[in-house]
């Protein structure tokens, strides 16, 4: 509370001299509370991005295990700089590596188990201190022993993309469901005959199927056509939606307009696609693809859907939409050899010109990595198999008249749902690389996952049915390449 000012006569009786007195008039203003400047330690993460837990310790490990050089490379980010007292530790078992710094400690298993006896500490960089520290166990396998194997298997070198065409026709009982509300788009007893389109030039691919069919060539004009269309691709070689037949591609499924009873076109036009008609769930209204006038039929992307089937035993679940993009671009390094791809949103009208269009500059500069963060993520499960991606934020336009085409970049047209997709994977595993290792030469890093080989075909691994629904049975347990697992949600 403030004191009251009183007259200078007031003082006068109590014999002050002038300066108290003045002093007494002019009082000084109280002062300013002290800025506090300590760290909040609960605080660890850059700009706040993820507050740390009460009982979370500020170390955070990353590992990653690099194939073709044969190297576990672990990194450690410390609160405070690192000392003689700070030491890394590999378990007996070659699966853990545990950091103690400033009586705190954290462990991460690694993308590979290390075999060794007993638990040995490990070398740290002695000068000079600093926050980050980097490892690097060299693997050596001995004589006899089968250890990087598994992991460089002729399965694992394929493109694994589930949901194909040969898996649904075993499955019998296919149901398509949306991923949002797990409501029923595609009914089964919907769909009797699955059909895997061969790739994105299936054109090229009819033109020359159509020309090269010496069985079918005594049939008279009428009865050929008739076969061409039964088929799924008409008298001019393009490909048709067919009641009853669900064509196959790499990220999505063609049916019939007739087939998708839990689909309906959107009721407004979407003026940033070139093709306007959304389809939409009827059920919760997301958007699940788009209507395809070449085909006469609606293309259903994988990305919006989850899947079961009785049958085989297959409850619904689905997949996260950046390991299909992954497979889409294993897909284009495939086909283009190239690994640079300048991935945009669809071009706006001509006379849309307020806003250019957002684009990212992909480059797949690992395509194959296994990792393991302490950082946790949802349904994610170390070691996950990934690709390491560099890439830039630009923007993109359609070449002009003159414009001279990259050979080594490939331009890639994404919708926009998937183009955000993407981009919130990117932001999103940056939380998990050390603060050393998210940036290369001006390109920023992240990480995609990709798919598993036991993920392949009807994408669903019943080992664990007569366990808790949704649960591992026996988290600790190692899977099928010998690789441990653990959930680090």
């Amino acid at each position: 509370m403030s004191r009251p000012l009183l007259p200078e006569s007031a003082y006068e009786a109590l014999g002050l001299s002038p300066e108290t007195i003045k002093d007494l008039m002019n009082p000084k203003p109280a002062p300013e509370p002290t800025k506090v400047h300590a760290p909040n330690l609960l605080q660890s993460d850059e700009d706040n991005a993820r507050p740390m837990l009460p009982n979370e310790t500020s170390i955070t490990l990353y590992a990653e295990l690099l194939l073709h050089i044969r190297t576990v490379t672990l990194f450690a980010s410390l609160r405070t700089n690192h000392s003689r007292q700070t030491d890394a530790k590999l378990s007996a078992d070659g699966s853990y590596i545990t950091v103690s710094h400033e009586g705190e400690s954290a462990t991460i298993r690694l993308p590979i188990n290390v075999k060794g006896a007993g638990d040995a500490a490990l070398e740290l960089p002695s000068r000079p201190p600093s926050k980050e520290l980097t490892l690097r166990l060299q693997l050596e396998e001995k004589e006899g022993s089968d250890l990087l194997g598994a992991l460089q298997r002729q399965d694992r070198q394929a493109n694994i993309v589930p949901w194909d065409g040969a898996s649904l026709n075993g499955a019998e009982d296919a149901e398509i469901l949306c991923k949002s509300c797990e409501r029923i788009v595609v009914p089964k007893g919907k769909i009797h005959q699955w059909k895997d389109l061969p790739n994105e030039n299936w054109a090229e691919m009819m033109d020359f199927w159509h020309c090269h069919k010496p069985d079918e060539h005594h049939l008279h004009n009428h009865t050929h056509e008739h076969a061409i269309g039964q088929k799924g691709y008409a008298a001019a070689n393009r490909l048709q939606a067919k009641e009853g037949v669900g064509f196959v591609d790499l990220a999505s499924f063609l049916f019939a307009e007739s087939d998708c009873v839990g689909a309906q076109l959107s009721a407004e036009e979407n003026k940033e696609e070139v093709n306007p008609h959304t389809l939409l769930c009827k059920h919760c209204t997301q958007p699940l693809g788009i209507q395809d006038p070449l085909t006469n039929g609606w293309r259903i992307h994988k990305w919006r859907l989850t899947l079961s089937s009785k049958f085989a035993n297959i409850p619904s679940f689905f997949y996260s939409p950046q390991k299909w993009i992954s497979a889409r671009l294993l897909f284009l390094i495939e086909n283009t050899a190239v690994r640079k791809f300048h991935i945009h949103t669809p071009t706006p009208p001509p006379d849309n010109t307020v806003e250019p269009t957002p684009s990212i500059l992909i480059w797949v500069f690992t395509p194959d990595l296994l990792f393991s963060s302490s950082i946790p993520s949802p349904n994610r499960f170390d070691p996950t198999r990934c690709m390491k991606i560099f890439y830039q934020r630009q923007t993109w336009a359609p070449l002009q008249p003159g414009d001279v085409e990259s050979a080594s970049i490939e331009d890639v047209e994404f919708s926009k749902d998937l183009y955000n997709e993407l981009d919130q994977a990117l932001r999103q595993s940056q939380r998990l690389l050390p603060p050393t290792a998210k940036k290369f030469q001006g390109w920023d890093v992240g990480l995609l996952e990709r798919f598993e080989v036991v993920e392949g075909g009807m994408g669903w691994v019943g080992e664990e049915e007569e366990g808790q629904e949704g649960e591992r049975e026996d988290e600790e347990e190692e899977n099928e390449w010998g690789i441990p697992s653990e959930p680090v949600d």
